[in-house]
């Protein structure tokens, strides 16, 4: 296996202490506000208490998610600063798979044949993405360093994945210019009520570059691209095309009966079985005729943020009344030091998150450890009463 170069995973340096300290200076305010640290607070209020009031140390490190992610992003943030070359990417991310299973990360901690499900299916997902990644050509920036206005002793920073500017022209024949903020995701593509749910890093993003560039906001493209899924535009038997979104480990399957209606189409019905059995066992089109594989294009899987001017005022809202909050708990806990004024009820919706994706462990993460003894106990009980009723129909049965 390929030696990874140092040089080639260092991240892009970020704002230090001293640089932020003068921006906040020339911003006038106290505090920069980062994204993660208001979600966080939204999420889950005692992690927030052990991250931002005690700077209490994760004491879970085994998660595979933040750090694969973490690898993901910084193999294309070398591609488009120029440090490595396309074909670069999927020895630079084997790499980093094989760091993380030296390591013994988990996608899965507690179950080993789902880890190992896990494992095939994404890892299979993202080495496709290194490998058929359309490149963005136009003008951009990699984590381009943005300030946002909230109120007027409220700002926001952010670090913005990908920047770019597309030149295009409109209706009219005009030249025009959109600017795109790009995020990229390993995470399961977002639709439906998902996407105004996760949208807001990125609607406040929009408002920080509209607030630097002075452009309306129908300029302003916000968009995810999710790397673990292609986007496939068919054409169907009617002419008219349609848009289906597929897991990269799974084109060639996914795409099957598609490709049979046009193989059919195209008087190839004698070869269908043969096709059929390439496209599964290679997971591409790249067997089939080219009067059938024309019907298909396959493109990175975007998923756009639609921006609204009540979309960014209610979240500013949201963020002004929430940094309220949180200095009025932080005063609070000041004085009396009680670690309750920032206690969260755990339910079985964050089970998942705390299970696989927080670094703290239940013996910090008090909430959580609660939670999870009174499901043992539930569980106990469960057992107990069962054996009681196994036990009383077998006194039953003996005395008859």
């Amino acid at each position: 296996m390929k030696v990874l170069r140092k040089e080639k995973i260092k991240r892009l340096a970020r704002k230090t202490s001293k640089e932020l300290n003068e921006i906040c200076k020339t911003l006038h305010t106290n505090t920069l506000w980062s994204w993660s640290r208001y979600h966080c607070y939204k999420q889950d209020k005692w992690e927030y208490f052990l991250k931002y009031i005690l700077h209490k140390k994760e004491d879970r490190t085994n998660s595979i998610y933040c750090v694969s992610g973490g690898n993901v992003h910084d193999i294309i943030e070398q591609l488009y600063t120029g440090k490595i070359k396309y074909d670069d990417m999927p020895d630079l991310y084997e790499d980093s798979l094989f760091t993380m299973n030296c390591a013994e990360l988990k996608y899965n901690r507690s179950d080993s044949d789902k880890n190992d499900a896990i494992a095939n299916k994404y890892e299979n997902c993202i080495r496709h993405f290194f490998k058929n990644h359309n490149l963005i050509t136009f003008p951009h920036k990699v984590e381009h360093f943005i300030t946002i206005k909230i109120s007027d002793d409220i700002y926001m920073q952010g670090y913005i994945d990908m920047l770019y500017i597309e030149s295009y022209k409109d209706e009219n024949g005009n030249e025009k210019k959109r600017v795109h903020i790009v995020d990229w995701k390993t995470s399961t593509r977002y639709q439906g009520a998902k996407i105004d749910a996760e949208c807001g890093q990125l609607v406040i993003y929009a408002e920080g570059i509209r607030q630097a560039l002075n452009i309306p906001l129908e300029d302003i493209v916000c968009e995810w691209n999710f790397l673990k899924y292609v986007t496939v535009t068919i054409e169907q038997k009617n002419g008219k095309k349609k848009d289906r979104y597929i897991e990269r480990n799974s084109i060639g399957e996914s795409l099957i009966n598609t490709a049979k209606m046009w193989l059919k189409n195209f008087g190839y019905e004698d070869d269908i079985d043969k096709y059929v059995d390439e496209m599964v066992l290679n997971n591409n089109i790249d067997c089939l005729p080219d009067e059938v594989r024309e019907k298909f294009e396959i493109h990175d899987c975007y998923v756009q943020v639609p921006l609204t001017e009540k979309k960014i005022n209610d979240l500013k809202k949201d963020i002004i009344n929430t940094v309220e909050e949180i200095n009025s708990k932080e005063r609070e806990y000041k004085n009396s030091e009680d670690e309750n004024i920032f206690w969260q009820e755990v339910t079985d919706a964050d089970e998942f998150r705390l299970a696989t994706l927080s670094g703290y462990s239940r013996s910090l993460h008090k909430p959580y450890d609660q939670y999870l003894k009174e499901k043992e106990l539930f569980k106990e009980e469960t057992e107990s009463d069962s054996d009681a009723d196994e036990d009383d129909l077998l006194a039953f049965v003996n005395s008859l």
